[in-house]
């Protein structure tokens, strides 16, 4: 675990430097649509999208998904039951390599939080791209025993 930056992020969590994304081997579990598009994984860790992304299925076709559009979003579908292989940052860009060969791709929007990883177990640490670029970085508020 890296050690905090000094202040606090949302929920009273530390805001870190630590950009781990827990999902290899991770299958897809559950879908959920709402005004956003969140991916559930078998070890308990979320992915949620609020602003476009891109799905690229094994046809080598890239489909635009945007949350908030219903019509987009039958690629998120065939992601069900399917596992991560590869999960990859480069600064706020994020990739997912699957099993199938889909690849679904996310970037920072200019004006609104774009994605945000919730990551499983004790840790629970968060991930949030920020608008404009960038990331967050949150880790749960300490518990006492």
């Amino acid at each position: 675990m890296s050690a905090g930056a000094g202040h606090d992020g949302p929920g009273g969590g530390s805001v870190t430097d630590d950009h781990r994304l827990d999902l290899t081997d991770a299958r897809v579990d559950f879908l959920t649509v709402t005004f956003q598009t969140t991916i559930g994984f078998s070890n308990g860790t979320t992915m949620q999208f609020e602003t476009e992304f891109a799905i690229t299925g094994r046809d080598g076709e890239r489909r635009i998904v945007d949350p908030g559009q219903k019509a987009t979003l039958a690629p998120v579908l065939a992601l069900l039951g399917d596992t991560v292989t590869n999960a990859t940052l480069d600064g706020a860009d994020l990739r997912l390599d699957f099993a199938s060969g889909t690849v679904l791709q996310a970037w920072p929007d200019d004006s609104y939080e774009s994605w945000n990883h919730h990551g499983a177990g004790p840790e629970r640490r968060m991930i949030i791209a920020m608008p404009g670029g960038g990331l967050a970085v949150v880790d749960p508020p300490a518990t006492t025993d």
